[in-house]
C-alpha cells in the first residue's frame, strides 16, 4: 500500500475520532445527555453513523476529561455533578479570573475595551429579542476573551480544561430565570472598571459577578434533578 495513501487513511481516522468525541462531549455539555447516563456503544453508533471503535476511544478521552465514569460489568456513564464539584470548579475559576481581570486593567486598550463592549451589545441585542441562546453564548464569549487576553498560556490550557465541566454548570445555571439578564448587568459592572483602570473594583466586581452565580447555581431548583448531594 502507497504510504502517502497510508498517512491520508489514519488522518482521515484521526479526523473521525475527534468528530466522535466532540459529538458526544457536547450532547453532555448541553445536558441530552444528562448526569448518570449509560453511554451504549452501539446506540451511539447508530446514532452517529460510526463504527464502534470510535465511540471506544472518545470514551476513554471523555472518561480522562472526567466527565465520564465506567463501572467494571456495567459499562460507561456521564459524570455525575455534586456540590463538592461544582463549589471546587468554581473557587478555581474565580482565581483565574480574577487575575484575569487584574492583567486587563493594566494593559487593555481601546481596541480590546471596544472588543469586550462588542461582544456585551450583542447580549443586549439578543435580549431585547428573547434570545436567550444568544445571550448564553455571547455571555461566555466575553469572559473567553478576558481570559485569552490575558496572554498567559498556561491560564488558558487551565480555562480551557476546566471548560469542560464548566460549560455544563453554565448550560444549567442559564435555565434559571433571570440569571443571564442578572449576568449581562454584572459584565457591565466589570467592563466599567476595566475602562477606569480601577483594578481593585473590577476585581472585587468580577469576584462578587462568579459568586452570584455559584450562591444562585447551587439553591436552585434547576440543579436539583441534576446534582448528587
Amino acid at each position: 500500500m502507497d504510504k502517502q495513501y497510508q498517512l491520508e487513511k489514519l488522518s482521515d481516522f484521526q479526523l473521525l475520532k475527534d468528530k466522535v468525541y466532540e459529538a458526544i462531549k457536547k450532547s453532555i455539555i448541553n445536558l441530552s445527555l444528562p448526569p448518570h447516563a449509560q453511554l451504549v456503544e452501539q446506540r451511539l453508533a447508530e446514532e452517529l453513523g460510526v463504527s464502534k471503535s470510535p465511540i471506544r476511544e472518545a470514551l476513554l478521552r471523555l472518561e480522562k476529561d472526567g466527565l465520564v465514569y465506567t463501572l467494571p460489568f456495567k459499562g460507561s456513564f456521564v459524570s455525575g455533578i455534586t456540590l463538592k464539584d461544582i463549589r471546587e470548579i468554581f473557587q478555581l475559576r474565580e482565581a483565574l479570573e480574577t487575575f484575569c481581570v487584574k492583567y486587563v486593567c493594566e494593559n487593555f486598550s481601546e481596541v480590546e475595551t471596544r472588543k469586550a463592549r462588542e461582544i456585551l451589545s450583542t447580549v443586549e441585542e439578543a435580549l431585547r429579542q428573547n434570545d436567550f441562546e444568544h445571550c448564553h453564548a455571547s455571555n461566555i464569549q466575553f469572559h473567553n476573551f478576558l481570559i485569552a487576553e490575558s496572554k498567559n498560556d498556561r491560564i488558558i490550557g487551565t480555562y480551557l480544561a476546566l471548560s469542560k465541566h464548566l460549560d455544563r454548570y453554565r448550560k444549567i445555571a442559564s435555565l434559571i430565570s433571570g440569571r443571564i439578564a442578572k449576568s449581562h448587568q454584572e459584565h457591565l459592572l466589570v467592563i466599567e472598571a476595566i475602562e477606569q483602570k480601577n483594578e481593585v473594583e473590577a476585581v472585587r466586581r468580577m469576584s462578587g459577578h462568579i459568586r452570584s452565580i455559584l450562591n444562585d447555581f447551587i439553591n436552585s431548583k434547576e440543579l436539583q434533578s441534576f446534582c448528587a448531594r
